[in-house]
């Protein structure tokens, strides 16, 4: 649920227009020396050079070509990542002043909210306007850890899964990249009715709190959420994103018996899609 008086226009013109996003909240970042984080912010596609505008006013605060808006009352800030300033350090300044301009090769500026320990998703329901997606996210593949016809025991389960932006970037290494859908969910059906009811294994449609206060989401719970074989997008090489259903789940307390795993993947407007995987579970079978 998205807090009251977060309504805000895009942070480049026009600003009653959406604008390409090419980069989505929890997205995955995996950097060449291995680090892995979530992406804590939306990533606005637009030229290098583009005039940077403040969504909400506050204090400035400068560090390269990165600017944060600290409100003046409240614990709230947005960051503009890869902007070239042009507003002084420590300015106060007001909503829709020029922050700066979209620094050369980036093609993009980095939106951030962050309230106190917590990031906020910028296109939750009642914050950056206007929003809309009508696409569903597509689900690629559902896997398990065991052959379909002798599951015992614990097993592993994932989901291949990704979106599409609503608007495509403009820049053709980043056109048709794909983004993580923002919520994943699961349930276990037998005979027609839900053996385990849905539970959610991942969930970036408003906020997450980062490992360590006041720096972006670490390494910490990256594997939590996403499954090896992840990779991030590149320029023109799209990424693969691979979720955890669920780790280790003990099959032992169900009857044996076919059943029907359920993945479904959303969009923070509910847009979603499902797919499915037959399970035999042969608990019995292997204590005879």
């Amino acid at each position: 649920m998205s807090p009251s008086g977060d309504a805000h226009p895009w942070p480049i013109k026009p600003f009653d227009r959406q604008h390409p996003v090419r980069g989505l909240f929890g997205d995955p970042r995996i950097g060449d020396g291995g680090g892995k984080s979530f992406h804590f912010g939306v990533d606005v596609s637009a030229l290098d050079g583009t005039a940077v505008y403040a969504v909400k006013g506050g204090r400035v605060s400068i560090d390269g070509e990165n600017i944060t808006v600290i409100e003046v009352e409240g614990s709230r800030e947005h960051s503009y990542w890869h902007v070239v300033p042009s507003v002084a350090d420590g300015a106060r300044i007001r909503k829709g002043a020029l922050l700066g301009h979209i620094a050369k090769t980036w093609g993009h500026v980095h939106l951030a909210e962050r309230r106190g320990d917590a990031y906020w998703n910028p296109l939750r329901p009642g914050a950056m306007t206007p929003f809309a997606d009508y696409g569903e996210p597509v689900v690629s593949r559902v896997l398990c850890s065991r052959p379909l016809d002798e599951i015992f025991g614990r097993i592993d389960l994932i989901v291949e899964t990704f979106d599409r932006p609503p608007l495509s970037a403009p820049q053709p290494a980043w056109h048709g990249m794909p983004v993580t859908p923002a919520l994943i969910r699961w349930r276990l059906v037998r005979n027609a009715h839900a053996y385990v009811p849905w539970r959610i294994s991942s969930d970036f449609r408003n906020s997450f709190v980062p490992k360590i206060a006041g720096k972006p989401p670490s390494d910490v719970h990256f594997g939590d959420v996403y499954a090896p074989g992840t990779r991030q997008n590149k320029p023109n090489k799209p990424g693969l994103f691979r979720f955890w259903v669920a780790r280790g789940f003990d099959t032992t307390p169900f009857p044996d018996g076919d059943y029907r795993l359920d993945v479904e993947a959303a969009d923070v407007r509910g847009n979603a899609s499902r797919g499915h995987l037959v399970l035999t579970f042969v608990n019995e079978e292997r204590e005879l």
